[in-house]
């Protein structure tokens, strides 16, 4: 603020920095937050689409939005059929957020605990072979599964604290309440695990309870290794275990994919229209390196931001978010020229 500068940044705009409006039209500046994925080129869309609706008098019956990091097809390799591209414990916790949204003129809410439960299955028209799983405003079955097993707790955990550390496979023995008396040679292998996930109530599918205990075994948490001092709590086993079993190799596309679905009713003709908008992303190879689908989508529509300001195109001072034509309009178009491209369909 004292610098005078115009500032561009990817992150919401929370309270704190809303009350930054009048500091920042004072020093004659522009803050403009939300200037990436999501949030960022969802909110311009949305605008974009919504106004489009109201300037043909017409009534917004139902907004939907989906987004996701996810990795292309062929990355998508393990019985998660997940990567992270971030740090797994942020990517873990944000699972873990309540949800509130609104459905059918309802508002519903969702408690943190309960959010991987939430997850419905979800399939794009013009993308069938995209089959996806959905949370509300925040992955899947088997997420739920691990964390009611307790691989999600961070709370310190007895059986870490000791000095002598114990094995990935007594802490998996532990958690899933086998008798550790001659369970040291008994094989703890897929059939065990998953038959003990159903015992225990952990999950009422057998076939989740499978794909929990393939992806338990794809961890290696059945591993006779020792647990790193630097876990002492099973959150922090699993994390530890993801950020080695689940990233990305040199080679590996992620992939971004949003999806906006609108809901126009026109009174004056009583007609209902559905438009929808997909933006679908891989990541770039380019002189052997590959740049992340998520990095592109995130990146790009902030260096639109700055060059706006740069070239006078954003005149308007304070905090601003990319929900007003001065900065959607411009701002999209300059994202498809980049090459990420928006289809766009209406029924």
């Amino acid at each position: 603020m004292q610098l005078k500068k115009h500032l561009v940044t990817a992150s919401y705009v929370d309270n704190a920095m809303s009350m930054m409006d009048e500091k920042a039209k004072n020093a004659g500046i522009t803050i403009l937050g939300e200037m990436g994925l999501d949030p960022g080129i969802d909110h311009m869309m949305a605008m974009k689409m919504i106004n489009q609706a109201h300037l043909k008098k017409g009534k917004i019956k139902s907004f939907t939005s989906y987004c996701g990091g996810i990795p292309s097809p062929a990355a998508a390799n393990n019985p998660l059929a997940y990567k992270f591209s971030w740090y797994p414990a942020g990517a873990i916790r944000a699972g873990q957020n309540p949800a509130t949204y609104k459905s059918q003129g309802e508002t519903v809410h969702v408690n943190g605990n309960d959010l991987y439960d939430s997850a419905v299955k979800f399939r794009i028209p013009d993308l069938p072979a995209f089959a996806l799983e959905c949370l509300p405003n925040r992955f899947s079955e088997i997420m739920a599964t691990l964390a009611r097993i307790g691989l999600f707790n961070d709370e310190t955990h007895p059986l870490l604290q000791h000095e002598n550390r114990p094995t990935f496979r007594n802490f998996l023995c532990e958690l899933l309440k086998f008798h550790t008396n001659g369970m040291d040679e008994a094989p703890v292998g897929e059939k065990l695990i998953t038959e003990r996930i159903v015992e225990l109530g952990h999950c009422k599918e057998r076939g989740v309870a499978v794909k929990a205990a393939k992806t338990i075994l794809f961890l290696g948490l059945n591993e006779q290794t020792e647990i790193p001092v630097s876990c002492q709590s099973a959150f922090a086993v699993i994390c530890h275990r993801m950020e080695e079993r689940l990233t990305y190799s040199d080679t590996e596309q992620d992939m971004v994919l949003l999806h906006h679905e609108v809901e126009v009713e026109f009174p004056d003709s009583k007609q209902t229209e559905h438009h929808s908008v997909t933006l679908l992303e891989f990541g770039k190879a380019k002189n052997g390196k590959m740049t992340s689908a998520m990095a592109l989508t995130v990146g790009v529509p902030a260096a639109i931001g700055a060059l706006l300001l740069l070239v006078n195109k954003i005149k308007t001072r304070g905090v601003l978010r990319p929900i007003v034509p001065e900065v959607y309009i411009p701002a999209l178009d300059i994202v498809q020229a980049y090459g990420i491209k928006l289809m766009e369909k209406a029924e």
